[in-house]
C-alpha cells in the first residue's frame, strides 16, 4: 500500500483492495465448445458458480449480446475472430476511480484519481499445439492518471471505509502470468504461475468494485493489492454442477508495490498463504431464486508484528527506537452468502436470466489471532437488480459494515496518537460503515458505480502516527468500467 501510512505488519506494505470487478473472480471451464477459444482469463472451475470475474470476454459479464450470441463488433473484429479460431483471445479493460473524503477521516476534503488499463491474453493450447485443457493466461496492467494515490490512505487512515488506491509506484506491472490444465471434462482445474488468491477465494457477494471485499483478508492475511501478482498455484474440482471445493497457496512478498512482476529471484519471500474453500452456487439459469455459500479458511506463515509490544515488552507506539516483537503466522475464517428472497414475477418466467429482484447479501470473518489488528468483520447488504425491465443489467444497492480490532490495538492507536501530540483519547474497538451504491449500465457495455458512505467511529489505521483524530463523515466515489477490447471488436461483446 501507500508508504506514507505507517502499516502495522510488514507483509502488507503493499497491499489493498482492488476489489471483485479486477481480479475478484474465476472464469468458467465449462463453455460452449464453439466459443471457448474467444473467452480469456479463465482461471478456474469455480467462476461459472459466482457470476463474478476480472477482466474478461464474458459477454454475459459485460451485459451484452442478450440473445446468448457471442459475437465480434468493431474495426478489430474479423482478426480478432481468426485469431480467437487459432486459439489467442485478447481483451483490454478500463478502469477508471475517482473519490474524495469530503467529511471524513483524519484529513477530509482530499481527492484521489487512478486509471488502470489491463490488456489480457488466453492461449488455447488444445488449438496450438494439441495439449487438451491446456492454456496460457496473462494479463498486463497499466496505471495512469493518478493523482494523490500515494497519500489518499494516510488522509483517510480508516481501515475499511472507501477505497484508498494502491500506491503504484510504476507505470506498468505483470498481474497474471499462469498455465492452467483441466481435467476430467473441465470439473478439475490447476493453475500455477504468477498469479493471486484474489481470483479465486472469498469472492465478494455485492456488486460494488470498489467497496464489497473483506478485511480479514485483506490486512490480516497480508493479501497485496489484486493486480501485484506473485507466484502460486490453485486446485479447484465441481463435486456437481453447483457445489466445489479448491485450495491453494501463494507466496507473501512485501513492498509487492515496488517490483515490476518481471524481476523474478530479486523478490523477498516473507513466507506462504494457504487458503482452502468449499462453496456452492446457483443462478438463475438453473433456480428461480438463486444463491451462493462459500467458507473460506486461510493460514499466512509469516511473521508479523505485534498489535502493542516491542521486544523488550514496552509500548512500541510510546518507543519507537524499540525492536517491535515478531509474532508467527496467523488464520481466520469467512463465510460469505447471497440469496435473492424476492422476484416480481415471483420465479414464473424461467427464461428470464436477469428478472427484477432483490437479493440480500453477508460476509463474516473471524480472526482467532489476538495478535492481529482485525479481530471481526461483518458486512450485510440488498441489492434491486433490474428495477426497470427495460434496463436489466441496473442495480441499486444498500449496506452497513461493522469492523471490531483487538483491544491492544486498539490501545496502540491511542498511544500512537498521544506521542504524535494527539489527546491519546481510547480508540473505540467497533466501527460502522453505512453505504448506498448503484451499478449502472451505460450501454456497450460500460457501466458506472457511483458509492457513498458514512462512517461512524473510524480509525487510523493506515496513518497511526498523527495527532489528528479521525472525524465520523462522508466518503463518497465514482467508478467508470469501460470493456475497450469488446468496443473496439479485439474480445467478443
Amino acid at each position: 500500500m501507500t508508504d506514507v501510512a505507517y502499516p502495522i505488519v510488514p507483509i502488507r506494505k503493499s497491499g489493498r483492495r482492488l476489489g471483485a470487478v479486477l481480479l475478484g473472480g474465476c472464469v468458467a471451464c465449462v463453455l460452449p465448445p464453439a466459443i471457448d477459444a474467444a473467452w480469456a482469463q479463465s482461471p478456474s472451475a469455480v467462476e461459472s458458480f459466482t457470476g463474478e470475474a476480472g477482466p474478461r470476454t464474458d459477454p454475459g459479464a459485460i451485459g451484452t449480446a442478450p440473445d446468448g450470441t457471442v459475437k465480434w463488433h468493431g474495426p478489430l473484429g474479423p482478426s480478432a475472430a481468426s485469431l480467437a479460431t487459432a486459439g489467442l483471445s485478447f481483451d483490454v479493460n478500463v478502469y477508471e476511480y475517482f473519490f474524495s473524503n469530503p467529511s471524513a477521516g483524519l484529513r477530509p476534503g482530499q481527492l484521489s484519481n487512478s486509471t488502470y488499463f489491463l490488456l489480457s491474453l488466453d492461449a488455447d493450447l488444445n488449438t496450438i499445439a494439441g495439449i487438451e485443457g491446456g492454456w496460457i493466461h496473462a494479463t498486463q496492467t497499466f496505471f495512469g492518471l493518478r493523482w494523490n494515490n500515494r497519500n489518499m490512505d494516510g488522509d483517510v487512515g480508516d481501515s475499511t471505509v472507501g477505497y484508498q488506491p494502491t500506491f503504484n509506484r510504476d507505470f506498468a506491472r505483470l498481474s497474471i502470468l499462469t498455465y492452467q490444465q483441466r481435467l476430467f471434462d473441465d470439473r478439475f482445474a490447476i493453475e500455477v504461475g504468477r498469479t493471486h488468491p484474489n481470483r479465486y477465494y472469498a469472492l465478494p457477494p455485492c456488486q460494488s468494485s470498489v467497496s464489497c471485499f473483506q478485511d480479514i483478508l485483506q490486512l490480516n492475511a497480508g493479501v497485496t493489492s489484486p493486480l501485484y501478482g506473485v507466484w502460486g498455484g490453485n486446485l479447484a474440482y465441481k463435486i456437481s454442477p453447483e457445489d466445489y471445493i479448491q485450495a491453494g497457496a501463494f507466496a507473501v512478498t512485501s513492498r509487492a508495490n515496488f517490483f515490476s512482476g518481471y524481476d523474478w529471484g530479486s523478490e523477498p519471500l516473507d513466507g506462504a498463504l494457504v487458503l482452502a474453500e468449499i462453496g456452492r452456487s446457483t443462478t438463475f439459469a438453473s433456480q428461480a431464486y438463486p444463491g451462493r455459500v462459500a467458507l473460506t479458511g486461510f493460514y499466512n506463515t509469516a511473521d508479523h508484528e505485534d498489535n502493542l509490544k516491542t521486544v523488550s515488552g514496552r509500548s512500541k507506539a510510546l518507543n519507537p527506537a524499540d525492536p517491535v516483537l515478531q509474532r508467527s503466522g496467523t488464520s481466520g475464517v469467512i463465510l460469505t452468502a447471497s440469496q435473492v428472497v424476492w422476484r416480481a414475477d415471483g420465479g414464473t418466467d424461467g427464461g428470464n436470466l436477469n428478472p427484477t429482484s432483490v437479493q440480500a447479501y453477508t460476509s463474516l470473518a473471524y480472526a482467532p489471532d489476538p495478535t492481529i489488528p482485525i479481530r471481526w468483520n461483518a458486512f450485510a447488504g440488498l441489492t434491486l437488480q433490474s428495477p426497470d425491465p427495460s434496463r436489466p443489467l441496473d442495480r441499486y444497492g444498500i449496506k452497513v459494515n461493522w469492523q471490531r480490532i483487538a483491544p491492544d490495538y486498539a490501545q496502540f492507536l491511542s498511544d500512537a496518537n498521544r506521542i504524535s501530540g494527539g489527546s491519546g483519547a481510547p480508540y473505540s474497538r467497533d466501527k460502522l460503515v453505512f453505504e448506498a451504491n448503484a451499478h449502472l449500465a451505460l450501454g456497450r457495455g460500460v457501466f458506472f458505480e457511483p458509492v457513498a458512505q458514512y462512517l461512524v467511529d473510524g480509525n487510523s489505521y493506515w496513518n497511526p502516527y498523527t495527532a489528528n483524530r479521525p472525524k465520523d463523515g462522508f466518503y463518497v466515489g465514482a467508478t467508470l468500467i469501460v470493456p475497450l477490447g469488446a468496443i473496439l471488436g479485439l474480445a467478443p461483446g
